[in-house]
């Protein structure tokens, strides 16, 4: 099991709906495209930062951990939000 988690601020966001929307898109892209578990965990109630989980279940490490990446390298290159601080672990 890998997780990844990423905290990152939507920059232009003036209210929490406009923090929301950004943050479903791209849990929900990630979800779809690789059938992770993923949340936001932290600052619900921030109109700008967040941090989400996402979750990769796998009997092999290396395909969990390139999807990972995979997974870090949309969120990095979404454009509405700055990536500040990002960490995989596995247990």
């Amino acid at each position: 099991m890998g997780l990844l988690e990423i905290r990152g601020r939507v920059g232009h966001s003036v209210s929490l709906k406009d923090k929301r929307r950004v943050i479903q898109s791209i849990l929900d892209r990630a979800r779809k495209r690789w059938n992770l578990s993923v949340s936001e965990v932290d600052y619900q109630d921030d109109r700008q930062w967040t941090r989400m989980a996402f979750v990769n279940v796998g009997s092999n490490r290396q395909m969990v951990e390139r999807e990972l990446q995979q997974v870090l390298m949309l969120v990095e290159d979404h454009s509405e939000l700055e990536v500040y601080e990002s960490d995989i672990t596995f247990v």
